[in-house]
Order: structure tokens, then C-alpha cells, then sequence
């Protein structure tokens, strides 16, 4: 397994991470452990066996799209006091997912009774289009507000637009709806 440590960092209302997550369309299986460090809030267990009782028990992710859907992680047992999440090449592994995600992270304690959400932390992961493509990954059409000059491909071919449009297209450039119609 491969994964990477970040540290989630709250105050005055906000959060904020070490580092940003980048990972390109078609890995998989990588998996997040996220630190919060000065959460105002605690977790005090009732019950037997946890792993600290200023630390939750449970966690779980709430993450915007760069689409702006939004899609909720599995409830998973937290490691070390810290939130394990797994990234699945089903995740992102088609173009319209490559871009910024956003997301919340809920904490529950031991019997799951309670739940805090901390505040989002905005584009703390970037899903980049790798410079080659292997067969696995799963190969989508140009999606307009998805696709990129340059970026999108139809079978293994870069999509190429007419050079006598008023518009000038630059590498990276989402094919929007707005652009297409002028």
C-alpha cells in the first residue's frame, strides 16, 4: 500500500492542510491519514478500547467534485487519532475527475452517537492528467466545462480546434459552453 500523511490545521473558523494531496488520473489505492491539530472540540469515550479520549473514534470525508457533485467516503475506524482515507482508481480515474476537491472531515466518538464537521478544507487535492495514458484508465470524451485543449483526447487522439475562431485557445483551457458558442 502507499500512502501519505497530512496535517489538517483549524482556526478561527477555517481549516487549512500542510500540503496539498496531487495524484494523477489513474493511480489507485493510496491512502491519506489527516492529522487535525487544533480542533476546539473533544471526544470523550464511554466505553472500552479507544485509542485516546481527546480523539475520535470514527471519521469520514465529505468531498466536493471538481464537477461541484459532492460524494461521502466510508465511516472508517481512525488510526492513531487520525483519519484514514483510501483514494480507488474508480475514483479518479475519468477526465471530467481531474481538478480540485474540497472537502469536510466529519469526526464521530466510539458509538458513533455524536458527530462534528470541521470546516472545509478548499482544493486540498488536485487530480492532474497524467502526460501519458495507460489502457486501464478509463478514456472519456471531451466533456464540455470538463475537457482541456490540448488535454482531452477521443481514442488516444488530442482534440484539435479550428485556428479561425476570435478565440485563442492556450493549453490547459476548460472547453467551455461560453467559449464554444461565441
Amino acid at each position: 500500500m502507499i500512502y501519505t500523511e497530512r496535517t489538517v490545521k483549524v482556526k478561527n473558523g477555517t481549516a487549512s492542510i500542510d500540503s496539498p494531496i496531487i495524484l494523477y488520473r489513474g493511480d489507485r489505492e493510496v491512502e491519506v491519514l489527516f492529522t487535525i491539530k487544533n480542533s476546539l472540540y473533544k471526544f470523550s469515550a464511554e466505553k472500552g478500547n479507544y485509542i485516546e479520549d481527546t480523539k475520535a473514534k470514527w471519521g469520514q470525508l465529505a468531498i466536493e467534485l471538481p464537477d461541484g457533485n459532492d460524494t461521502f467516503t466510508d465511516i472508517s475506524e481512525c488510526v492513531d487519532g487520525a483519519v484514514l482515507f483510501k483514494i480507488t482508481g474508480e475514483m479518479i480515474d475519468e477526465l471530467h475527475e481531474v481538478g480540485f476537491y474540497s472537502f469536510h472531515i466529519r469526526l464521530y466518538n466510539d458509538d458513533m452517537s455524536s458527530r462534528i464537521t470541521i470546516p472545509p478544507v478548499i482544493e486540498g487535492v488536485e487530480i492532474r492528467e497524467p502526460i501519458v495514458i495507460e489502457d486501464d484508465v478509463n478514456e472519456s470524451v471531451a466533456i464540455v466545462d470538463y475537457g482541456m485543449v490540448d488535454v482531452a483526447t477521443i481514442n488516444n487522439d488530442v482534440l484539435e480546434f479550428d485556428d479561425h475562431l476570435d478565440i485563442v485557445w492556450k493549453k490547459g483551457d476548460v472547453i467551455s459552453s461560453t467559449r464554444l458558442n461565441q
